[in-house]
């Protein structure tokens, strides 16, 4: 199975983020993938890069 990379930089350095159940946006799952290189964060189901305090919205409604 291929590495994940980030969509950024291509760096394979990355981590699954579930949010924390106090989150209004909480999943039981996986909702952004952040890299520990460049700190880019994108949405799971977007797939779009996030910006500083913007959250991935549950199943990827707008």
């Amino acid at each position: 199975m291929e590495q994940e990379k980030c969509k950024k930089c291509g760096s394979e350095n990355i981590i699954m983020v579930e949010y924390d159940m106090m989150c209004p946006e909480h999943y039981d799952g996986i909702s952004e993938i952040m890299c520990n290189d460049c700190h880019a964060r994108f949405g799971r189901w977007s797939e779009k890069e996030l910006a500083e305090g913007e959250l991935e919205k549950r199943g990827g409604r707008k």
